[in-house]
């Protein structure tokens, strides 16, 4: 007897048909609410009566609560000992793997299906479309659309919505736009799908468009997805008006008070740079603050250069007790970059450490740009050395910081490092690469990689990176070779293309190229006063008085007022800003008592004033004067005076550092023992030992 029932075990008959429906009701309330216990029990039940095998409508129900439960390895194990399979079961693999983000392997799971022979359902294949979408593969998504096309599933409202989503998130909006079109019938599903995929794509008018056909149509099924995702778009155009209207649309339909949609409807004013709006969207649900909303207030006042403001927002975030994302200290440590506020940065650094956000790819590109835009390369190399995940991004910044601070070399080693490192470049980290072979001098090189850019990288030469060659050529002195440069350009040069041609002239005091340029930075820009200024300091340059005259005789004429120069400085958190002889600050007495004892030491140690772009007519001692009591020569004197010897005196000016102050710092770091920094509105400069990082080269 043992014998007989070691060959064969007794199973207990499986339940009816009753019993199987209350059974598989029971699964889907354990999928539903996520209690994988319970489900369990439930399997182990179904396995002693035999159910779970000989049921292939309960082992579905089985993967089907698994996959809810987020336990794929156990939906795997079972589908593999069913006896037998339908395609019912297919999909619910196929779904459940995609579900939870398994999307590789849900397209393998499509794939067997197809190879055992069994016909997809309209369900397996839109599961397997959303997997095709989430990885972005384009070649599976246009496999599974020709399987939709054969089983005559293409133009079903449910496939065809996730089919043209698939595209767009591939990026071939045109194919999307294909099956789109082709849908008989287009619910709120279709056309979210494609406003979604215009506003992700960048086609931001197209997705404006799409939502106002939508609304044209009377579909009433608009849910808070259509609404972000066309308010996304808006932001982006920074239009005004057309936000407002949207805006109207939202409060029409009573979605205002939905999170997301608020959060985007902050974005969008955020983007537009209209803070006031986005504040009153703020405070419709005064208790309804979120790190959302929040980084969108903060980028808002980012972008309209009012980081005090987006520093009330960060104190009032932290405040109500909503703790700072990565895209909160990004955008934070972003506006202290632009200003260059070192000390703010430094905390903003602090705070990134104790939430353990410094391992973030993105935090730890903007604090090396931050570090780097206030002038300390070396610590800002050192936290990209401490990036474990290296982005496009963080070596996009890394090549940057070096261009701002003239080591060409350097940026070009890092260029090559990223390409060895199997990141392909894009046209931001060309513009970098060439600035910086542009700063260094280094013209050879930065023709070579503006050739290999379509040769070896298939990009295309933008505006940007043509005009960074004619500054190339310009700042090499090499002016015939920037004009034949820009005359065989396939396109026309941008107005920074023609500026750094004239500023190139007035350096080399090159008169008939410098007028050509001017010309034509007229035609481009009519109101840029540095125009006029370049002209003047030509024509100054060559001893030509009469027609300097007559270009401030012309601006005068225009009333066209040349940009004032503006120094600052932090010291004591607080920033210090100074004017061509300013008399206004606390310690008048004390800086110019500083400027006269600095002026007497270093001409003693040989410094020479270099009066030469100051008119004839003025006395020696007016024009030594003049070139004394510079905005940037003030601000040096007063961090002398004011900070202590163990920081770094960093200046910065809104205009180019004048020659002659440029000398006297050299002079001034050597007698006073100190390293002095100076960020203009072209690069850094490093004033070490009697030295300038530039080598006297920018």
């Amino acid at each position: 007897m043992a014998k007989y029932w070691g060959q064969r075990l007794w199973r207990p008959p499986a339940p009816d048909a009753a019993t199987t429906v209350h059974l598989a009701s029971l699964l889907q309330s354990c999928g539903r609410a996520g209690d994988l216990r319970r489900g369990r029990l439930l399997h182990a039940r179904l396995v002693l009566s035999g159910a779970a095998a000989a049921s292939t409508f309960l082992a579905n129900h089985l993967i089907t609560m698994y996959s809810h439960c987020a336990d794929l390895a156990s939906a795997l194990r079972l589908f593999a000992a069913m006896p037998r399979r339908n395609a019912v079961s297919w999909t619910t693999l196929v779904s459940g793997l995609s579900q939870n983000l398994m999307h590789a392997d849900a397209l393998a799971a499509f794939a067997a299906m197809r190879r055992a022979g069994v016909a997809p359902t309209r369900f397996a294949l839109s599961s397997a479309a959303r997997a095709a979408a989430a990885l972005g593969a384009p070649l599976p998504g246009a496999q599974l659309h020709c399987v939709g096309v054969r089983l005559g599933f293409d133009t079903e409202l449910f496939v065809a919505s996730n089919l043209a989503d698939m595209y767009s998130k591939c990026g071939l909006l045109s194919e999307a736009c294909r099956v789109f079109d082709q849908m008989p019938q287009k619910d709120a599903v279709a056309w979210t799908a494609m406003i979604d995929g215009y506003a992700k794509n960048g086609s931001l008018e197209a997705a404006v468009l799409s939502f106002r056909d939508m609304k044209r149509e009377g579909l009433v099924g608009a849910d808070q997805h259509v609404f972000c995702s066309v308010l996304s778009a808006s932001g982006g155009l920074k239009d005004g008006w057309l936000s407002k209207s949207i805006h109207c649309c939202v409060t029409k339909t009573g979605f205002e008070l939905e999170v997301a949609v608020r959060n985007a409807l902050i974005d969008m004013y955020a983007k537009s740079m209209d803070v006031e709006s986005a504040s009153r969207v703020l405070k419709i649900d005064p208790g309804g603050w979120n790190v959302v909303s929040g980084t969108s207030m903060i980028d808002g006042y980012i972008e309209t250069d009012c980081v005090e403001e987006a520093l009330v927002i960060y104190v009032e975030l932290r405040r109500q007790g909503v703790e700072p994302n990565e895209f909160t200290f990004s955008s934070m440590i972003k506006g202290c970059a632009m200003q260059a506020l070192l000390e703010q940065g430094a905390q903003l650094h602090a705070q990134v450490i104790k939430t353990d956000l410094i391992r973030d790819s993105f935090v730890g590109s903007t604090l090396v740009d931050m570090y780097g835009k206030c002038g300390l390369i070396s610590l800002s190399m050192q936290l990209f050395n401490e990036i474990e995940y290296r982005t496009d991004i963080a070596w996009n910044v890394v090549i940057n910081v070096f261009a701002q601070h003239g080591h060409g070399r350097e940026a070009i080693q890092a260029f090559d490092r990223m390409i060895y490192s199997g990141i392909r470049p894009n046209h931001i980290a060309f513009v970098s690469l060439l600035t910086a072979c542009s700063h260094a001098g280094l013209v050879d090189e930065g023709l070579k990689y503006f050739h290999s850019m379509k040769e070896a990288h298939g990009i295309e030469p933008k505006e940007e990176h043509y005009s960074c060659i004619i500054d190339t050529y310009g700042r090499a002195g090499r002016l015939d070779e920037a004009y034949k440069f820009i005359s065989e350009m396939p396109i026309k040069p941008n107005a920074y293309g023609w500026c750094s041609l004239l500023g190139a002239c007035r350096m080399r005091g090159s008169k008939e190229l410098g007028e050509v340029a001017a010309q034509n930075l007229m035609k481009l820009e009519p109101g840029n006063t540095g125009i006029h200024v370049s002209l003047s300091g030509i024509y100054a340059s060559l001893g030509q008085w009469e027609d300097v005259k007559a270009v401030r005789k012309l601006m005068r004429d225009s009333r066209i007022k040349k940009l004032p120069g503006f120094s600052w400085v932090d010291s004591n958190k607080k920033i210090h800003v100074f004017g061509s002889e300013d008399w206004s600050h606390p310690q008048q007495k004390d800086i110019y008592e500083k400027l006269e004892e600095l002026t007497t030491r270093i001409k003693e140690e040989g410094y020479i004033p270099d009066t030469s772009f100051l008119p004839c007519n003025l006395e020696d001692i007016a024009k030594e004067r003049i070139l004394r009591y510079h905005s940037e020569r003030i601000a040096v004197a007063f961090a002398l005076i004011s900070m202590p010897a163990t920081k770094p005196i960093i200046v910065k000016k809104n205009l180019r550092i004048c020659i002659d102050c440029h000398t006297a710092f050299k002079f001034i770091c050597k007698v006073e023992r100190r390293d002095i920094i100076v960020r203009d509105n072209s690069r850094f400069h490093h004033f070490v030992n009697g030295r300038c990082s530039c080598g006297d080269y920018w």
